[in-house]
């Protein structure tokens, strides 16, 4: 048995627990999902699952990496610092409400959302793991636009907040209370980017004055 057939079948192992607990947590809750029963519905051991993961913690923190994998993927491609807010800041955008819109992210807020009191910890792996790559991947692109002069945003973390509040408050937090969203989104993203560039589209201003006289 080579040992690539081991690593490719270990890794197998490992995906099948994560698609597991996946669906333990986000259909029975964090506390209430067992390593036991989510080794049983990966057909694997339990040993197999603890050589993976030393404990359910971990095993969450694996759930909420994978369940953002692919919009940070998504996110390194479509912020491209070359190209202007005007222009990457909407993919951007709309690729981010397709992430959040997804029932299994929904379902993974609502799971920290009513279990952090007994957890507080999973908050911190939903921001480190989840949600903060999220806002580290704009912050990135709003700190380059700065330095290009594109933005004066010297705190981009702020702007970025500015940005994504807006956005989450009209088309998604009305999905997580299950109201209609009545807004059209592109609008939403227009404006909410057009404002973004009128508050923080000028280039910062030099310290230095030329000649006069």
């Amino acid at each position: 048995m080579s040992r690539e057939g081991d690593a490719v079948r270990g890794s197998a192992k490992r995906d099948a627990v994560v698609e597991a607990a996946t669906r333990a947590f986000l259909t029975h809750g964090y506390e209430a999902s067992s390593m036991d029963a989510i080794a049983a519905d990966a057909n694997v051991s339990k040993r197999t699952v603890y050589n993976h993961f030393p404990g359910k913690r971990e095993l969450f923190q694996a759930v909420v990496s994978g369940l953002y994998e692919g919009f940070h993927s998504d996110g390194d491609q479509t912020l491209r610092h070359d190209q202007p807010p005007e222009q990457a800041l909407p993919a951007f955008l709309r690729s981010l409400l397709v992430h959040m819109r997804r029932p299994e992210v929904r379902g993974l807020l609502r799971l920290v959302i009513a279990e952090h009191q007994r957890f507080p910890e999973l908050s911190q792996d939903y921001l480190e793991g989840g949600k903060g790559q999220a806002y580290a991947l704009l912050d990135d692109y709003i700190a380059a636009q700065h330095a290009r002069g594109r933005l004066n945003a010297p705190d981009p973390h702020v702007a970025a907040t500015q940005l994504l509040g807006g956005i989450k408050e009209v088309l998604f937090w009305p999905t997580m209370l299950g109201l209609p969203v009545t807004a059209d989104p592109e609008r939403v993203i227009a404006e909410s980017v057009a404002a973004l560039v009128r508050a923080y589209g000028r280039a910062p201003v030099s310290g230095r004055e030329g000649p006069t006289g």
